[in-house]
Protein backbone atom coordinates (compact mmCIF):
# COMPACT_ATOMS: atom_id res chain seq x y z
CA UNK A 1 0.00 0.00 0.00
CA UNK A 2 1.29 3.10 -1.18
CA UNK A 3 2.03 5.93 1.51
CA UNK A 4 -0.83 8.20 0.05
CA UNK A 5 -3.46 5.27 0.41
CA UNK A 6 -2.55 4.44 3.81
CA UNK A 7 -2.88 8.10 4.82
CA UNK A 8 -6.07 7.79 3.08
CA UNK A 9 -7.30 4.87 5.44
CA UNK A 10 -6.11 6.67 8.37
CA UNK A 11 -8.43 9.70 7.64
CA UNK A 12 -11.82 7.30 7.03
CA UNK A 13 -11.17 5.28 10.10
CA UNK A 14 -10.61 8.81 12.01
CA UNK A 15 -14.01 10.15 10.23
CA UNK A 16 -16.15 6.64 10.58
CA UNK A 17 -15.36 7.10 15.08
CA UNK A 18 -14.70 10.65 15.72
CA UNK A 19 -16.28 14.21 15.11
CA UNK A 20 -15.26 17.88 15.55
CA UNK A 21 -11.35 16.83 15.59
CA UNK A 22 -8.15 17.99 13.32
CA UNK A 23 -7.20 15.19 10.95
CA UNK A 24 -3.87 16.82 10.04
CA UNK A 25 -2.97 20.72 8.54
CA UNK A 26 -5.72 20.54 6.01
CA UNK A 27 -8.41 18.65 7.12
CA UNK A 28 -11.35 18.09 10.10
CA UNK A 29 -13.65 15.60 10.84
CA UNK A 30 -17.20 17.27 10.63
CA UNK A 31 -19.61 14.06 10.44
CA UNK A 32 -18.82 10.39 11.86
CA UNK A 33 -20.14 7.89 10.08
CA UNK A 34 -22.69 6.75 12.02
CA UNK A 35 -24.58 10.34 11.22
CA UNK A 36 -23.68 10.32 7.42
CA UNK A 37 -25.41 6.96 7.31
CA UNK A 38 -28.41 8.58 9.31
CA UNK A 39 -28.59 11.38 6.56
CA UNK A 40 -28.34 9.45 3.60
CA UNK A 41 -31.14 6.61 5.27
CA UNK A 42 -33.43 9.83 5.26
CA UNK A 43 -32.36 10.83 1.81
CA UNK A 44 -33.01 7.64 0.42
CA UNK A 45 -36.26 6.82 2.00
CA UNK A 46 -37.26 10.81 1.01
CA UNK A 47 -36.40 10.35 -2.52
CA UNK A 48 -38.90 6.35 -2.70
CA UNK A 49 -41.49 8.45 -0.74
CA UNK A 50 -40.92 11.36 -3.58
CA UNK A 51 -40.91 8.97 -6.39
CA UNK A 52 -43.91 6.82 -5.32
CA UNK A 53 -45.88 10.07 -4.12
CA UNK A 54 -45.37 11.31 -7.58
CA UNK A 55 -47.73 8.16 -8.79
CA UNK A 56 -50.49 9.02 -6.31
CA UNK A 57 -50.04 12.78 -7.28
CA UNK A 58 -50.85 13.32 -10.86
CA UNK A 59 -51.83 10.88 -13.42
CA UNK A 60 -49.63 12.93 -15.78
CA UNK A 61 -46.33 11.18 -13.42
CA UNK A 62 -48.10 7.72 -13.32
CA UNK A 63 -45.73 6.34 -16.11
CA UNK A 64 -42.95 6.65 -12.74
CA UNK A 65 -44.50 3.77 -11.72
CA UNK A 66 -43.11 1.38 -14.20
CA UNK A 67 -40.19 1.82 -12.12
CA UNK A 68 -41.90 -0.49 -9.22
CA UNK A 69 -43.82 -2.69 -11.18
CA UNK A 70 -47.14 -0.58 -11.54
CA UNK A 71 -49.19 1.58 -9.64
CA UNK A 72 -50.45 -1.23 -7.57
CA UNK A 73 -46.72 -1.66 -6.22
CA UNK A 74 -46.54 2.04 -5.72
CA UNK A 75 -49.17 2.92 -3.70
CA UNK A 76 -48.16 -0.33 -1.70
CA UNK A 77 -44.77 1.00 -1.17
CA UNK A 78 -45.63 4.48 -0.61
CA UNK A 79 -46.58 4.56 3.50
CA UNK A 80 -43.66 1.87 3.97
CA UNK A 81 -41.36 3.43 2.61
CA UNK A 82 -42.81 7.53 3.92
CA UNK A 83 -42.74 5.23 7.00
CA UNK A 84 -38.58 4.73 6.85
CA UNK A 85 -38.36 8.63 5.70
CA UNK A 86 -39.80 9.22 9.14
CA UNK A 87 -38.08 6.94 11.06
CA UNK A 88 -35.03 8.26 9.54
CA UNK A 89 -35.66 11.73 10.56
CA UNK A 90 -36.06 10.69 13.77
CA UNK A 91 -32.73 9.37 14.24
CA UNK A 92 -31.53 12.12 13.03
CA UNK A 93 -33.34 14.42 15.54
CA UNK A 94 -31.75 12.27 18.34
CA UNK A 95 -28.34 12.55 16.71
CA UNK A 96 -28.54 16.20 15.86
CA UNK A 97 -30.93 17.93 18.51
CA UNK A 98 -28.38 18.98 20.89
CA UNK A 99 -26.33 21.44 18.37
CA UNK A 100 -29.41 22.90 16.45
CA UNK A 101 -30.18 24.89 19.96
CA UNK A 102 -30.32 28.45 19.18
CA UNK A 103 -27.24 30.20 19.85
CA UNK A 104 -25.78 33.87 19.67
CA UNK A 105 -24.00 33.40 16.38
CA UNK A 106 -27.31 32.66 15.19
CA UNK A 107 -28.72 36.37 15.12
CA UNK A 108 -25.33 37.57 13.35
CA UNK A 109 -26.09 34.97 10.50
CA UNK A 110 -29.38 36.34 9.85
CA UNK A 111 -28.81 39.86 9.83
CA UNK A 112 -25.81 39.02 7.43
CA UNK A 113 -26.93 36.43 5.20
CA UNK A 114 -27.10 38.50 1.94
CA UNK A 115 -23.19 39.59 2.77
CA UNK A 116 -22.59 35.93 3.67
CA UNK A 117 -23.87 34.22 0.94
CA UNK A 118 -22.26 36.78 -1.44
CA UNK A 119 -18.59 35.55 0.13
CA UNK A 120 -18.21 39.34 1.12
CA UNK A 121 -18.37 38.96 5.03
CA UNK A 122 -17.08 36.02 7.43
CA UNK A 123 -19.47 35.68 10.60
CA UNK A 124 -17.17 35.16 13.51
CA UNK A 125 -19.41 34.11 15.76
CA UNK A 126 -21.42 31.08 13.52
CA UNK A 127 -20.99 27.87 15.14
CA UNK A 128 -21.00 24.08 13.89
CA UNK A 129 -24.42 25.21 12.26
CA UNK A 130 -25.65 28.36 11.09
CA UNK A 131 -28.90 29.65 11.72
CA UNK A 132 -30.17 28.47 8.59
CA UNK A 133 -29.13 25.31 8.70
CA UNK A 134 -31.15 25.18 11.97
CA UNK A 135 -34.28 26.34 10.47
CA UNK A 136 -33.72 23.73 7.62
CA UNK A 137 -33.48 20.57 10.64
CA UNK A 138 -36.60 21.97 12.13
CA UNK A 139 -38.65 22.85 8.94
CA UNK A 140 -37.62 18.89 8.29
CA UNK A 141 -38.96 17.28 11.77
CA UNK A 142 -41.80 19.54 11.66
CA UNK A 143 -42.92 18.04 8.08
CA UNK A 144 -41.84 14.85 8.84
CA UNK A 145 -44.51 14.77 11.86
CA UNK A 146 -47.02 16.54 9.61
CA UNK A 147 -46.66 13.91 7.20
CA UNK A 148 -46.71 10.70 9.83
CA UNK A 149 -50.24 12.57 10.93
CA UNK A 150 -51.70 12.92 7.57
CA UNK A 151 -50.72 9.72 6.03
CA UNK A 152 -51.78 7.61 8.78
CA UNK A 153 -55.30 9.44 8.13
CA UNK A 154 -55.25 8.70 4.68
CA UNK A 155 -53.68 5.30 5.07
CA UNK A 156 -56.86 4.32 7.09
CA UNK A 157 -59.72 6.68 6.07
CA UNK A 158 -62.63 5.08 7.23
CA UNK A 159 -61.43 5.45 10.97
CA UNK A 160 -61.47 9.30 10.50
CA UNK A 161 -64.28 11.36 10.10
CA UNK A 162 -64.52 13.89 6.87
CA UNK A 163 -63.03 16.97 7.59
CA UNK A 164 -60.17 15.16 9.34
CA UNK A 165 -59.82 13.07 5.85
CA UNK A 166 -59.93 16.73 4.17
CA UNK A 167 -57.64 18.58 6.03
CA UNK A 168 -54.76 15.71 5.56
CA UNK A 169 -55.20 15.86 2.18
CA UNK A 170 -54.41 19.46 2.03
CA UNK A 171 -51.95 18.97 4.75
CA UNK A 172 -49.80 16.14 3.27
CA UNK A 173 -49.43 17.38 -0.62
CA UNK A 174 -48.69 21.39 0.76
CA UNK A 175 -46.04 19.62 2.79
CA UNK A 176 -45.00 17.53 0.10
CA UNK A 177 -44.76 20.43 -2.18
CA UNK A 178 -43.15 22.71 0.43
CA UNK A 179 -40.31 19.44 0.88
CA UNK A 180 -39.51 19.12 -2.76
CA UNK A 181 -38.65 22.83 -2.77
CA UNK A 182 -36.47 22.58 0.38
CA UNK A 183 -34.99 19.34 -0.67
CA UNK A 184 -33.54 21.29 -4.42
CA UNK A 185 -32.22 24.73 -1.87
CA UNK A 186 -30.47 22.06 0.33
CA UNK A 187 -28.98 20.27 -2.73
CA UNK A 188 -28.11 23.34 -4.70
CA UNK A 189 -26.82 25.27 -1.39
CA UNK A 190 -24.24 22.06 -0.25
CA UNK A 191 -23.06 21.69 -3.99
CA UNK A 192 -23.19 24.40 -5.81
CA UNK A 193 -23.76 27.37 -4.06
CA UNK A 194 -20.84 26.29 -1.24
CA UNK A 195 -18.43 24.04 -2.96
CA UNK A 196 -16.89 21.34 -0.38
CA UNK A 197 -20.02 20.91 1.33
CA UNK A 198 -20.91 17.96 0.20
CA UNK A 199 -17.63 16.09 1.07
CA UNK A 200 -18.72 16.56 4.57
CA UNK A 201 -21.67 13.78 4.64
CA UNK A 202 -19.67 11.85 1.90
CA UNK A 203 -15.90 11.50 3.11
CA UNK A 204 -16.77 13.12 6.94
CA UNK A 205 -14.44 15.44 6.30
CA UNK A 206 -13.77 19.28 5.30
CA UNK A 207 -10.82 21.75 4.76
CA UNK A 208 -9.79 24.01 7.10
CA UNK A 209 -10.56 27.17 4.75
CA UNK A 210 -14.02 25.67 4.41
CA UNK A 211 -14.58 25.45 8.82
CA UNK A 212 -12.72 28.93 8.69
CA UNK A 213 -14.98 30.91 6.29
CA UNK A 214 -18.26 28.97 6.99
CA UNK A 215 -17.99 28.30 10.98
CA UNK A 216 -15.74 30.46 12.49
CA UNK A 217 -16.26 29.84 15.64
CA UNK A 218 -16.67 25.89 15.37
CA UNK A 219 -12.95 26.06 13.80
CA UNK A 220 -11.48 28.23 16.86
CA UNK A 221 -13.17 25.59 19.25
CA UNK A 222 -11.62 22.80 17.14
CA UNK A 223 -8.14 23.99 16.24
CA UNK A 224 -8.02 25.58 19.72
CA UNK A 225 -8.80 21.07 21.36
CA UNK A 226 -5.97 20.40 19.13
CA UNK A 227 -3.64 22.32 20.78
Amino acid sequence: MSQEMHSQAQIAAVARTREDVMINDHLIVRHKAAVRLTHWMVAIFFFLSLLTGLVLFTPYLYGLSGIFGGGAMARFLHPWVSLGFVIGVLFMFLSWRGRMRKEPGDEEWKKNIGAYMRYEVELAEVGKYNAGQKTFFRSVVLGAVALLLSGIVMWVPSSFPYFMRTIAYWLHEITFIAFVVGVIYHIYMSTTAMPGTLRAMTRGTVTKDWAKWHHPRWYREVTEDKK
